[in-house]
């Protein structure tokens, strides 16, 4: 990537602002074919998953383990939003009802003690009946560039222990290597408590005529300071569930939404998931909080909930037209995404 405003043979002209996307293939219906022969990958790393927890159903290939799982969170805009901020429902004092999905992500249901990333997901309910979901990671940026490399790390990942490493330098190179296994020791870690955790979007969408945005979720104490300190896990099967719900017994947990903005093709990239969007350089706006009531989580009408959360795909395209995923490995989610839902759907 370069900050040049030359377009690529098989780019797109550039948008105001001088931000392009640049399809696989250079267009969009040859981009499509190649996602679809990642889908049918990536659906083959979910039946391995299956094979190997020894599960009697498929779940999904990432983000097996459903944490929390609450259909009466909230969020609430800023009611002195900039009106440069603005973009369809995202209005100054708009109050959106949000389902919220917490979650290992794994691809096989493991203790919450494992290191791991975790992962939060919202679908919001917009005024006119739509729905717009909102995905995060708990790690600023993917291990992968692009969503060739990060199917095939997927499915290297799914193979015997001892020969992994070989087929990544193989496949990635020694350089390559190197920065995917940094980033996977940085981000698989142990969790503090799901409450404690910051989010990403890592990928960009559109926000409107702001134009590209990154996204991320960071957690709040209950008046608006910093979130508490965790307590010791006493449970390493579900002990980030049991402490999430401990928290929730006795007042809400809340996450301030931020944004930052698209500068240029050197520092923020569209395309390239791998590369931090540096704060020095587009600084963090807050724009809403997400507030989850407070409420027995592990009561049967919690469990029910839980459940049921669990049923619900959730795909960063499921927003509108305004909020559009931008690059690669965002435009392969519509595909892959679609075609993982229809295989755990089917259990």
């Amino acid at each position: 990537m370069t900050d040049s405003h030359d377009s690529p043979p098989d780019a797109p002209d550039a948008m105001p602002g001088g931000w392009r996307e640049i399809y696989h293939g250079g267009s969009p219906e040859a981009e499509e074919a190649h996602f679809r022969d990642l889908a049918d990958i990536v659906v083959g790393v979910q039946r391995t998953n299956k094979l190997r927890s020894g599960s009697q159903v498929s779940r999904r290939t990432f983000h097996a383990k459903i944490v929390v799982g609450v259909d009466n969170a909230e969020l609430a805009f800023r009611t002195d939003l900039p009106s440069d901020l603005w973009a369809g429902d995202f209005t100054a004092g708009a109050r959106l009802p949000a389902v919220v999905r917490l979650s290992n992500a794994s691809g096989t249901v493991r203790p919450d003690g494992s290191p791991d990333l975790r992962g939060a997901a919202v679908k919001l309910t917009l005024p006119g009946g739509g729905e717009h979901d909102l995905l995060m990671t708990s790690y600023p940026v993917s291990h992968a560039r692009d969503a060739t490399q990060f199917v095939e790390i997927a499915r290297i990942g799914t193979g015997p222990k001892l020969v992994v490493l070989t087929r990544m330098l193989a496949k990635l190179g020694p350089s390559e290597t190197a920065r995917v296994l940094r980033n996977l020791r940085q981000a698989n870690r142990p969790s503090p408590g799901l409450a404690l955790e910051s989010y990403w979007s890592r990928g960009a969408v559109l926000w409107g005529d702001t134009g590209p945005v990154r996204f991320r979720l960071s957690p709040l104490g209950p008046l608006g300071g910093p979130a508490q300190a965790p307590a010791p896990m006493s449970d390493s099967a579900d002990g980030l569930r049991t402490d999430f719900a401990a928290r929730l017994s006795g007042s809400p947990v809340r996450f301030a939404l931020h944004i930052q903005k698209y500068v240029s093709e050197r520092l923020t990239p569209i395309e390239d998931g791998a590369v931090e969007w540096k704060e020095s350089d587009s600084p963090w706006l807050a724009v809403a909080t997400l507030t989850i009531p407070a409420q027995n989580t592990l009561d049967p009408n919690g469990r029910a909930t839980r459940e049921r959360v669990d049923t619900l795909a959730f795909n960063p395209w499921h927003a509108p037209a305004e909020f559009r995923p931008l690059g690669n490995l965002n435009r392969a989610r519509r595909t892959v995404y679609a075609a993982s839902a229809r295989e755990w759907h089917a259990r």
